[in-house]
Order: structure tokens, then C-alpha cells, then sequence
């Protein structure tokens, strides 16, 4: 079974994106802990952290896209790291709960 690597980085990844914002609200602050949290517990195949990444990327995903359809070109970025993010944990469920 292939480990959740790419979903963990990925989160990794917007956490640091979250920082950068940061410095315009706090807000970007403790979303960019939570990204950090939920990648540390990908990582290490927690199941509640997986779900909630899950959701979470899947909300960050829509409301991308809705940046996007606004006009926010830099949008387009997040979106495409939440689908990937959705993408690796779902095969990762497919894979461990495959039915014979």
C-alpha cells in the first residue's frame, strides 16, 4: 500500500502559502497551523486526521474555484493543490479498502 507522501507534502506546502498571507490577517495564521497539523498527521496515516484533510481540502477546492470564477487568477494554484490532495487520499482508501 502506497503511503500518503504527496497529500502530506501537498499540505506542507499550503501551510507555507498560508504563511506568506499571513502577514496580511491573523486568519492565514491558524489555517496555516492546521494545514501543518493535518499534513504531520497524514504523514503518519492517522485515520480522523485523513478525513478531516479530506474535507478540508475539498472546501478549500470549492471555494478556489469560486475565487477563480471571480477573477483571482492566483487561485488557480490552490485549486490545483486541493484536487491533488483529494486525488492521493482517495486512492490511498481505494487501495486500502479495495473490495476483492
Amino acid at each position: 500500500m502506497k503511503p500518503l507522501k504527496l497529500a502530506g507534502y501537498l499540505l506542507a506546502l499550503n501551510a507555507i502559502l498560508l504563511l506568506i498571507y499571513s502577514k496580511r490577517s491573523n486568519l492565514y495564521l491558524g489555517f496555516s497551523v492546521f494545514s501543518l497539523l493535518l499534513a504531520i498527521g497524514v504523514m503518519r496515516e492517522v485515520k480522523i486526521a485523513i478525513k478531516v484533510a479530506l474535507i478540508y481540502a475539498g472546501i478549500e477546492f470549492l471555494f478556489a474555484l469560486l475565487f477563480l470564477i471571480v477573477g483571482n487568477l492566483l487561485s488557480a494554484v490552490d485549486a490545483g493543490i486541493s484536487l491533488l490532495i483529494i486525488h492521493d487520499i482517495i486512492g490511498y482508501i481505494q487501495e486500502k479498502y479495495k473490495e476483492g
